[in-house]
């Protein structure tokens, strides 16, 4: 598909987290011209309690995609919280941030500076056909969780990856659930 990367689960390689704590599988990453993080999306392998990394004037979406019970997480030392299983968590990314990982699991993070991007990220079930997100402007990363879906004629399974942006807008269609990435410019 004209305009789209598609990135495939077997080819996402585990990378020590920032802290040093954890991997994560890396989806994107965009830099700043001066080499700084811009925005990124990866998969973290969530395997033990552990400090999140500090990711200075950033967003983050944390949605865990596995584990049960789920993981839990904590704010500027106070207390623990679920996270349920695909439901979207933002907060800002250099609050200090603990998690108890009460199963092992794995979760899926979008992370932006927010002096130059906005990011949202949706749970999207595919029942069958459903409209490509309209990024605005901006870029969109297309994750299929379960089940097997086309972004337009690529399709994807668990675990597989569409990344474009506004100049093509292609159907979703299939059965499974996608997280939806919308990346815009501040």
């Amino acid at each position: 598909m004209a305009g789209w990367t598609i990135r495939r689960a077997a080819d996402l390689v585990a990378a020590p987290w920032r802290n040093g704590l954890g991997t994560s599988r890396e989806i994107v990453t965009r830099t700043l011209p001066d080499g700084a993080l811009g925005w990124q999306v990866s998969i973290a392998e969530l395997v033990q309690d552990a400090v999140f990394s500090d990711y200075p004037h950033c967003e983050r979406v944390f949605t865990p995609i596995a584990g049960d019970p789920p993981p839990e997480l904590a704010f500027d030392g106070g207390g623990f919280a679920p996270c349920p299983v695909l439901v979207p968590k933002r907060f800002p990314g250099d609050v200090p941030t603990l998690s108890r990982i009460p199963a092992p699991g794995r979760a899926f993070n979008a992370i932006a500076d927010r002096r130059h991007y906005t990011i949202e990220v949706s749970v999207v079930p595919v029942p069958g056909s459903a409209a490509a997100p309209d990024p605005a402007a901006g870029e969109v990363v297309v994750y299929c969780h379960s089940g097997r879906v086309a972004v337009g004629a690529d399709l994807l399974g668990p675990g597989d990856t569409a990344i474009g942006g506004d100049e093509v807008r292609p159907a979703v269609t299939g059965e499974g659930t996608i997280l939806v990435v919308a990346v815009r410019p501040a």
